[in-house]
This record gives structure tokens, sequence and C-alpha cells, in this order.
């Protein structure tokens, strides 16, 4: 939603608040505005060495601004908390609206407010648009102020029809398996007994006829862009602070508008997801991984299509972030053992004992990986604090924190539940995710998310009981040795239901070997494509070869393919599916091939 922007000083006309030092004594002053177009007064704040000028009733349910509150450049309104940007009146919550301020200037210690009028086209204008943030949003508050302020304004009834039922058509009507909905009914009927209704009933019909066609869309829209603040200059810092508080307090309406205000101030990727990552992590395990996870997705996104396209791409993430579960809130987290009170000693001590200045090597100690899997919280956090101490970078800390949770992949047994595969795949690629984020924007608030990390490998313990094991060196020989013979058979693994430890002997069998590792990374991949893979699969498959690639580029083979093992063991438990995506896509092939689908079968 556009902000009001605050005009060029009119000295032509202007309205005295005070004096200056009237203004810093009381905080607050509220003067007559009716000569320069404020209605209901005008409301100065002494705020952060400055002063602000606002119209004096809140756009939401007309409260006066002067019993509001600011804080840290936000001026809320004490009755909905409605929250504003003092210095262009933007709103953070959309159930409210711009507030109108006036452009201040300081005379020989005096107060001035200048006006800042609209004409009526601008004011049309304006309704218009919040018509359409009615809709979007399915705020009947919203609808029907709009409704009203353009009957004012003389619009013609057809305008405002015209305007609510393109959006039931476009986001409505046609996201609709039935169709046609009930809300076009009803505003196509309001539209056509207008002109036997008495003059102040017609704005009501009409807010009937939108109110029914925005109930019919909600549900089934596409997510409409906020627009960032007009204010310019926020501090880069400020706008984190913002968006961490709105996202503690579940406004995700409010955090979008200070994210898409970031991106549009030129914030840098890296403060953009510093940003992100500390909201993320200021609380524990968000949604089971999926928060970081899809954080991290975001920005590998952005690196494939272009930071320019970061306004279209981030702020779809912050519902997800705002809505998450928290896991301190869980019984696994506080009992039997409270996992936070062994984590937030530590967190506090992370300035201290972090560098985050350290350069990543790839070298963390084995000695670590087994303090992380052992049956001891404390000792699994006291093991990373001491290798910070030690100097070892976030970056390596996590991905020795992400092998071990991949471990619990290689360790899985087939004796579990099968729906834990997807929590052992959860805590995978949540502390893969914090390991790829820290590479790009080490922080202490990511460091959190180590810590964090931790203890989610720690969760996983009992789900690697008994743990299954690498195949023996009789095992192994009982395999093929021909590289093609074993991807063969890998394949053919998984053509058959629940073939997990043979499948992870075959992979480990051809890694002992010394193969080249492509053909083997090639038909892992094939056997996912092949199936009708779901979003587990291809996260499982993704960040797998990503942590392969990571270890053995620093020469820890070993490591890489035990994540390997863990890749083919989750491949062989999801296999064989009915492979109908690939079906489909057989058919285009012959068809691009120019073979005759509709010929008769030779058999």
């Amino acid at each position: 939603m556009a902000a009001v922007a605050s005009p060029a000083v009119d000295t032509t006309e202007r309205v005295g608040a005070g004096t200056v030092e009237e203004l810093q004594d009381a905080g607050v002053l509220t003067v007559a505005g009716t000569a320069i177009g404020a209605r209901h007064g005008i409301t100065v704040f002494w705020h952060e060495g400055q002063a602000y000028a606002v119209d004096n009733r809140c756009p939401h349910m007309g409260f006066p601004f002067a019993r509001g509150t600011c804080k840290d450049g936000v001026l809320t309104c004490n009755w909905h908390y409605a929250r504003f940007d003092l210095q262009s009146g933007g709103t953070f919550d959309l159930f409210a609206d711009n507030v109108r301020t006036y452009p201040v200037e300081i005379e020989d210690g005096r107060v001035w407010i200048h006006p800042n009028r609209t004409d009526a086209g601008q004011e049309r204008a304006h309704w218009l648009r919040r018509l359409d943030e009615g809709l979007e949003q399915n705020i009947s508050l919203v609808q029907a102020k709009a409704v009203l302020g353009l009957h004012d304004l003389d619009t013609p009834a057809a305008d405002i029809v015209r305007r609510a039922a393109r959006h039931g058509l476009r986001f409505g009507s046609s996201r609709n398996a039935d169709g046609w909905g009930d809300g076009l009914t009803i505003l196509t009927a309001t539209a056509h007994i207008l002109e036997d209704l008495a003059p102040e009933d017609q704005s009501l019909a009409l807010y009937h006829g939108v109110r029914s066609v925005g109930g019919d869309a909600n549900g089934m829209r596409t997510t409409f862009d906020l627009e960032p603040l007009s204010v310019r200059d926020v501090p880069i810092e400020r706008l984190q602070a913002w968006f961490r508080e709105f996202i503690e307090v579940r406004s995700t309406d409010a955090a979008e508008r200070t994210l898409r205000t970031a991106i549009a101030e030129g914030a840098t990727p890296q403060q953009v997801a510093t940003m992100l990552c500390a909201a993320s992590t200021d609380h524990y395990y968000r949604d089971g991984s999926h928060v970081l996870d899809t954080v991290a997705k975001a920005f590998e996104l952005l690196d494939l299509v272009g930071w320019e396209q970061a306004d279209e791409v981030l702020p779809n993430i912050v519902p997800q972030i705002a809505t998450s579960s928290r896991q301190e809130e869980s019984n696994s987290w506080q009992h039997p053992v409270n996992l936070i009170d062994i984590v937030e000693p530590a967190s506090v001590q992370l300035p201290e004992v972090l560098d985050l200045d350290a350069t990543p090597s790839g070298q963390w100690d084995i000695a670590l990986v087994d303090a992380l899997l052992e049956d001891d919280p404390a000792a699994a956090i006291d093991a990373l604090m001491a290798a910070f101490r030690g100097g070892m970078a976030l970056a390596d800390a996590a991905q020795a924190v992400a092998y071990a949770s991949a471990l619990r992949l290689t360790r899985f047994p087939t004796s579990n539940e099968f729906g834990d595969w997807d929590t052992v795949l959860h805590h995978f690629t949540y502390c893969q995710s914090v390991a790829q984020m820290a590479k790009r924007v080490p922080s202490l608030e990511l460091a959190r998310g180590v810590l964090h990390g931790a203890m989610v490998v720690y969760l996983g313990r009992f789900l690697n009981i008994p743990p299954a094991h690498l195949p023996g060196k009789r095992t192994l020989a009982a395999q093929p040795s021909d590289p093609e013979e074993l991807t063969t058979k890998l394949l053919a693994l998984c053509d058959q239901q629940s073939q997990v430890d043979e499948a992870g002997a075959v992979v480990y069998r051809y890694l002992t070997l010394g193969h080249e590792p492509q053909p083997l990374l090639a038909a892992m991949g094939g056997s996912v494509l092949r199936e009708d893979p779901g979003f587990h699969d291809f996260q499982m498959l993704e960040e797998g070869l990503r942590l392969y690639h990571d270890l053995a580029a620093v020469g820890r083979l070993e490591e890489s393919w035990q994540v390997l093992v863990a890749i083919a063991r989750w491949q062989a438990a999801h296999s064989p599916t009915r492979r109908a995506t690939t079906q489909t896509y057989d058919i285009a092939l012959r068809l691009h091939r120019g073979e005759d689908i509709y010929a008769p079968s030779r058999y």
C-alpha cells in the first residue's frame, strides 16, 4: 500500500504549534488544523530529536493520536494498536490506513505546520486502491470505508461494481472448481436494485456486494504485494529490529512491509539475509525445520535469478516465519531434559567465544561429531563451545552438526516406523540449511541455530536404536565389483520395496572400490526422477549431494561416502512409486520424437 508522501513545504499558509521548548517539554502537542485541511486537528510529536506532525485521527477507528505512543520511529494507536511509520505515515497494519502527515518547519524557535492537501482525483485514486486492498485482504471494514469514500466523491456505481467484479473473476471464480461464486451474483443483484433504493442505502447495497465478492475470493487468491514505506534512509539496523519485533508478535503484514522497505532502500543481500536468519532463530527449530529451510532456499533461488528479483521472492516467505511453531513450547524440548536451560547460557556466551571473522576450512575433529551423537545434550553444547573457543569458524561447526544429522539417516534402522524417516530428514535439512546460511552470512544469531541444530541431533538419538551399521567386508565382497553392474543393481533394488540396507551396501561398495563418483551420482539422481518424487525426496537428494560435495572438496572422503549412503537408504525406503509422472513425460517425449501414440500395440 502506497504511503502518503509529504509534499514540499508551502509557505503561503501554515499553522503554529507552539515553541520548540514547549514541544520538547510536553513530547506531544495537539493543535487545530482546519485552516490547512486537518478536520480533526493535528498532533505534533517530538521524537528522536525531530518534530513530526500527523492528523490527530487514527485512520482505523478515529482514536486521537495525541493519546498514542511513539517508540523507535513507530507511532502506535493505543486503542486497537495499529502501527504507523511516524515519518511517512505508512501503516504496518492493513486493517488501518496510512495516516496523513504534514511538513514541519522550525523557525526562530517556533514549530510551524504546512498544508498537505489532495485533490478529488487523488482522493478517488486512494479509495479505489483501498477498495482493492479491502478485497485482497478480505477486510470488510476497509471495503465499507472505500465504498463510502468513493460514493462521497460521486464515483459512478458502475465503476465500483466493475472493480469488485474484476477481483471476483480473477481471484474467485477463476480459482474455484465450481466456477462462478455467490458473491458475483450478490454484487450483480445489488447493482441492479440501486435505483430502487433510498440514496442513503445505495452505499450499503454496494458494500454488501463488495463484501460478498471478497468472501468468495478469500482463500483462493494469490498473495498480494504490499508497498514499501515511502520513508528514506532508515538505518538497516532499525529495519532489522522492526522486522524481528513484528515476527515476534506474528504481525505478518508489518514484517512484510518492513522487509520490502529494506529491499527498496538498497539493503545488501547479506543485510537482508542476516535479518531473516535472526528472526528465524529467535525461537527454536521453527516449524520443524521448514522456516530456515525456506529462507535458505529463497536465497539460493536469488542466486539463480538475480538479486533484482528479491522483492518478488523474499516477501513470500514472511507468512511462514511469522506463523511458525516454536519448539521451546513443545514437550520434547523441555521434558525429560530441559534443553532450553542448556542452550540459553551458551547462547549468551557466543559473543565472547565465537570469532565471526574466522575463515572456514572444512576441518573439524570427528570427536566433535561423536559428542553430538551421544546421549548427553550438555556435552554436545560444551563440545561446540570448546570448538568456538579454539577458533573454529561458524561454518565449520555448522557443517559438523549437519554431518552428524546425516549420520542419523545413515544409521536409521528399518525397525522404526516408516513415518520416522521424515523426522530425521527434517533434522538433516534444518542443520544443512544452517550450514549453508553460515557460509553466506555468519552471525551471532545464526550461531544460535548451530546450537539448536545440536539439540535436534540429540532428539533424533532414539531413531538410531539399534543403529544400522555400514556393511562389513564380507557383505561388501558379496556385491559386484564392476561400476556399471553396481549402478544397475542400485536401480533394480529401487524397483523393489524395502531394500534399504542392501542399497546402502551397493553404494558403499562402489565408493570403497574407488570408482569415478559421477556415474553413481547420476544413477542416484535418475532413481529419484523416474519415481513420483515428493517434496522430501528432492530435499534429501539436493541437500545430501550438496553436503557430499562440500565434504569431498576438503578431502573428507569417508564422511562424504556416508552421506551418499544416507541418500541411497532414503531412496530405497521410498521406492518404487506408481511412476505416473514419468509415464506422462514419456508420452510427451514420444510425441516429440514423432511416434504414433495412437497406433495399436503389437502385443
